[in-house]
């Protein structure tokens, strides 16, 4: 009978890569459209479209927010394992 010790859990490696490389991309592409709402709100703010501008801001701050609580929950995440 033979023990054999593992060494790396495969499944779960792949797994926590998988996880990663989407919230990396996805963390990523959320800050992007903050970035694009601020570039808008400033564009627009100076054409003195307000409404528009308003709108950009209000994009600008939810994707902030969104990407604020990915980075909380991946807190959360990683400190409960």
């Amino acid at each position: 009978m033979s023990t054999v010790a593992t060494i790396v859990e495969t499944k779960e490696l792949v797994q926590t890569v998988v996880f990663a490389t989407v919230a990396g991309i996805g963390v990523t592409a959320i800050f992007s459209v903050a970035i694009w709402g601020a570039a808008r709100f400033t564009d627009l703010s100076q054409e003195e479209r307000r409404v528009a501008a308003g709108a950009a801001v209000g994009v600008a701050a939810v994707a902030l927010l969104a990407v604020l609580a990915a980075v909380v929950i991946g807190v959360v995440v990683m400190t409960s394992k």
